[in-house]
């Protein structure tokens, strides 16, 4: 939870995405704080502007370029030994220019899975995982036919889809091993992430392991691969990070069709949990494919869910 009596300095930062995909970075100066390491350009925000505006004016500044569409990302806030820095990073899809060190600064293009090779400033890191992590998620429905499944799998990667939490709890454990190795085939063909939502034994081709939020209380992280967990308030978004999370799920954000009735947390609060954590976290509950952009603008790295994304719809 943020330290409301830390006076943080407001500063703006870039994901800043190439036609091919390559993310451009900036090497601090050897002089400077956290000199020599990599990081996401941008700078401070200075008085009456607005963070998209100081953004367009750093970049242009630093690296000649003009941003003509952006979109929040994630906010990170880390008190160093020096200061306390609050990133406010914004991911940047066009652009007019050609990018360039004009302060003689090093800028080079990365691909988002050579990242985590890189050394970058302490805060840095979460937004790392923000870069490497797609709009949206998809959970899968529960199997009930192997065939008909992996072929609508198959066609939901085909259409884009990325980041995938398997989930089979009606599955014998046998079964449920046999079918995740299946499903992280399939999706590593498309280049494609595959988490396991409680899976009988680890299955090391995973990418990840997705905990519920029961398994928030008493399970250890997994070195090597991705950790996520299901969360459904700013109480178990908290315990997410003290275990160390990457990613989380928080819902119910709005009314479902499985529980129309149930209550659900809004936008706003939404929004107010999210704030207080330093990794990404996609809305879940009730959740279409046009929710995206609300769910940015709210703080979140955009959706999850299982109808509309299987589906398509």
């Amino acid at each position: 939870m943020p330290n409301t009596a830390v006076e943080y300095l407001h500063v703006v930062a870039a994901v800043i995405r190439g036609n091919d995909g390559r993310i451009l970075l900036a090497q601090r100066p050897t002089h400077q704080h956290q000199g020599g390491k990599w990081e996401f350009p941008g700078g401070k925000v200075e008085s009456g502007e607005t963070p998209l505006q100081g953004l367009s004016r750093e970049l242009h500044e630093e690296l000649g370029i003009n941003v003509q569409q952006a979109h929040p990302l994630i906010k990170v806030r880390y008190v160093y030994p020096e200061r306390a820095v609050l990133l406010d990073v914004w991911e940047v899809i066009a652009f007019s220019g050609v990018a360039h060190g004009r302060e003689g600064q090093l800028v080079a293009w990365y691909t988002a899975e050579q990242l985590p090779t890189l050394e970058f400033p302490p805060a840095n890191y979460p937004i790392i995982t923000a870069a490497r992590l797609p709009e949206r998620c998809l959970i899968t429905p529960e199997p009930h036919n192997t065939a008909e499944f992996l072929h609508q799998l198959e066609q939901r990667l085909h259409a884009g889809i990325r980041l995938v939490v398997f989930r089979a709890k009606s599955l014998a454990a046998d079964d449920y091993v046999a079918l995740a190795r299946e499903v992280i085939a399939l999706a590593h063909e498309f280049e494609a992430k595959v988490v396991l939502n409680s899976p009988p034994i680890p299955i090391a081709e995973a990418d990840g392991l997705h905990l519920t939020s029961s398994q928030l209380w008493h399970t250890p992280r997994r070195a090597g691969q991705w950790l996520s967990a299901s969360c459904h308030d700013g109480r178990e978004l908290q315990r997410a990070a003290e275990i160390g999370v990457d990613f989380a799920l928080l819902s119910p954000v709005l009314p479902t069709l499985s529980h129309p009735g149930a209550a659900h947390l809004g936008w706003a609060a939404f929004a107010a949990a999210v704030e207080d954590v330093n990794f990404p976290v996609y809305a879940l509950g009730g959740m279409e494919n046009s929710h995206v952009a609300t769910a940015r603008l709210n703080g979140g790295q955009g959706i999850a869910a299982i109808r509309s994304v299987w589906d398509g719809v």
